[in-house]
């Protein structure tokens, strides 16, 4: 019995979500897989994160070994390239650490504090950790996010990213 179950219960937090912000899973955006991650990524205004704070340009929910990335749509569309990359590296960071490192944060501690206060726990100084290594080695190119068109590049491997 407890087999026929599963499938139900892993799709609880999908069908969670409409009821918490009803015009996310139908907003403009694009998928992207990296490795046994996949994830989805939606611009919405911050109005509409539902779960997430709307102070925030970025949310990422975890769902089981992938994700549901937000993004503020002003925010990304009108960014700069750097603020753009940063922004969706940061938030594909987040999807990593609970999708690979099952929140272990690549051991960064409080490291974080060097990108600024706002990144001194551990979760935010990892995805900001993840987000500067993801710059270093792709630069402003999206593609290997699932975003425009670009060339090729591996992306970190979230096991390997230590911050400065």
């Amino acid at each position: 019995m407890f087999r026929r179950l599963l499938p139900a219960l892993a799709a609880l937090p999908l069908a969670l979500l409409p009821a918490c912000s009803p015009r996310v899973l139908g907003a403009e955006g694009w998928t992207f897989r990296l490795g046994e991650t996949q994830g989805e990524v939606r611009l919405v205004p911050r109005q509409e994160f539902g779960v997430c704070s709307a102070k925030l340009v970025g949310c990422t929910i975890p769902l089981g070994h992938g994700c549901l990335v937000m993004l503020d749509r002003t925010y990304f569309l009108n960014g700069t390239p750097r603020q753009r990359t940063l922004l969706l590296a940061h938030e594909v960071g987040h999807c990593l650490d609970g999708s690979v490192l099952e929140y272990g944060h690549g051991s960064i501690g409080a490291q974080g504090v060097v990108y600024g206060e706002y990144y001194r726990p551990a979760v935010e100084g990892f995805a900001e950790a993840y987000a500067r290594a993801y710059r270093a080695q792709c630069g402003d190119n999206l593609a290997p996010l699932g975003y425009g068109v670009g060339e090729t590049c591996t992306v970190p491997d979230p096991r390997g990213v230590v911050g400065r």
